[in-house]
């Protein structure tokens, strides 16, 4: 179990303005402005068979502010549009691919976007906004919308609300994108239709309207989208684990612990809560949580009632993932021959623990998607032998004191540290390891591979975020295994 680090000086953080009701009792939060209603018309102008959302309501005329078109701002100004809302959209960024975007959005009846800045102004005469997860609680655009008492909601929450498939919801510090893969592929074995969608790739906005009623979305939810969730009520919720991460944008560890909470609060006893009874955090949350409670793990796995129950053998022979894919599979009906068999042929995902090439005898292994020391100690312990280590990132004041004990063992020959992380992660390190740092990633490759000797792995797992030098983990990873590709060409090239 990872320990918590002492408490940092607290921010203070804005509570979040929630839709509607602010606690399960139903009682109406005060202060808390709500959603305007909805009427079966508003305005006159839904168009014949437009959509609608999960209550059969129409939200046409209704003005909605977007902040932010990453990904999941993108999806959230296209579902409203097809709701027959007057929709804005504010990014804070620009560039020719946004100008592009903004273009498109505009042909498609959105009425203005702005690029380069939020202003306030963006924001006179909505109804409610809906926030990309990059932007904090203590941006000056939470402000803004707080001064006019509006709603904010995630984008997770926007999809929920026209959503009629069943959700699975997963949240958790490690294992989201995988273990929502393996929920995916076993319905898709079970021929039942499912998709993975939310911060894995596909924003659940982009999917959910599609989904009919008897699907599955096997949603990956982060704790910066749930702050801003209040009616999202998914049937199945799993919480993997409780590790120090983002508190950049949270402010401390508990606002953290919080926000993951808040995936349970609108459950009930018809829902199931899957959770990790082999972390402490996770099984403290327990008694706050009114839905079924679903455990995994060594610890509290066999205290199931049946069907849940999860023998010591089980525990042995699957890891924490999937005894948490194992048991949902069980709250959805399936039978564990076939979530066993999907756990057999699960190959993986791209950017975790991926093998990339064996060079002059090295195994390359990227383990780019990395970015919490908990990430980067489940992946050391899976790889055996003399290992060399590439370590860094942006960093964003987490707890790294778990490392030095960790890179201390033998069969760690070295690091290579990169980043604006490595300076603190030096002097951290200091003694424990040969350590050597480097200003790019492809100079830190060289450097690793002189350390290492045939037989060796070398893991590039940077326990830190990758905005310092890259967009994000995939083109991170992207950019590693193609300086790998270019190590393995000469050698290539040698051989013909």
């Amino acid at each position: 179990m990872t320990p918590v680090a002492a408490a940092a000086p607290r921010t203070v953080l804005p509570p979040p303005v929630l839709v509607g009701r602010n606690a399960l009792n139903g009682r109406a939060a005060a202060g808390t402005p709500p959603v305007p209603a909805l009427r079966a018309d508003p305005d006159g102008r839904a168009a014949a068979g437009g959509l609608r959302d999960r209550k059969g309501l129409s939200w046409a005329g209704r003005r909605v502010t977007v902040l932010g078109l990453g990904q999941s701002g993108l999806a959230a100004a296209k579902l409203l549009r097809r709701a027959g809302c007057r929709v804005r959209v504010s990014e804070r960024q620009t560039g020719e691919a946004l100008s592009k975007t903004a273009r498109e959005l505009e042909a498609g009846g959105v009425d203005a976007v702005e690029l380069g800045g939020h202003h306030p102004e963006m924001l006179d005469g909505c109804d409610l906004v809906v926030i990309s997860p990059g932007i904090p609680p203590t941006a000056p655009a939470v402000a803004w919308a707080h001064a006019r008492r509006l709603p904010i909601i995630s984008e997770i929450e926007l999809a929920f609300q026209f959503c009629r498939a069943e959700i699975v919801a997963v949240t958790g510090t490690n294992g989201k994108s995988s273990v929502v893969t393996m929920i995916q592929q076993a319905l898709q074995a079970a021929r039942r239709h499912a998709v993975a969608c939310g911060n894995l790739g596909t924003p659940f906005s982009e999917v959910a309207p599609e989904l009919p009623a008897g699907s599955v979305a096997a949603v990956e939810v982060s704790s910066f989208q749930l702050v801003w969730c209040d009616e999202f009520q998914p049937s199945v919720g799993v919480l993997l684990n409780l590790g120090t991460n983002h508190l950049d944008w949270h402010g401390d560890f508990a606002h953290y612990v919080d926000a993951k909470a808040r995936l349970f609060r609108r459950m009930g006893p018809q829902e199931h809560a899957v959770l990790n009874g082999d972390d402490e955090l996770v099984a403290g949350l327990g008694d706050r949580i009114a839905a079924r409670r679903v455990w995994y793990g060594s610890r509290r796995g066999s205290d199931n009632p049946s069907p849940f129950r999860l023998d010591p053998a089980t525990c042995r022979a699957l890891p924490l993932t999937g005894q948490a894919v194992l048991q949902v599979g069980r709250a959805l009906g399936l039978a564990d021959p076939l979530t066993y068999q999907t756990l057999r042929h699960f190959r993986g995902l791209e950017h975790r623990l991926e093998h990339v090439a064996t060079v002059r005898g090295v195994r390359i292994v990227n383990d780019a998607k990395s970015t919490t020391p908990d990430s980067f100690l489940y992946a050391l312990e899976r790889c055996e032998g003399p290992v060399v280590l590439i370590v860094g990132g942006k960093d964003k004041g987490m707890d790294f004191r778990l490392l030095p004990e960790a890179i201390s063992q033998e069969r760690v020959r070295g690091v290579v540290l990169i980043g604006e992380a490595r300076h603190r992660l030096r002097q951290l390190l200091n003694g424990a390891t040969p350590i050597e740092e480097r200003g790019t990633l492809a100079e830190a490759l060289d450097a690793a591979m002189a350390l290492c000797h045939a037989g060796d792995t070398l893991l590039f797992s940077p326990a830190c975020a990758s905005f310092d030098m890259f967009a994000n983990f995939e083109e991170r990873g992207r950019v590693f295994k193609q300086l790998v590709r270019q190590l393995e060409s000469p050698l290539q090239a040698a051989g013909a």
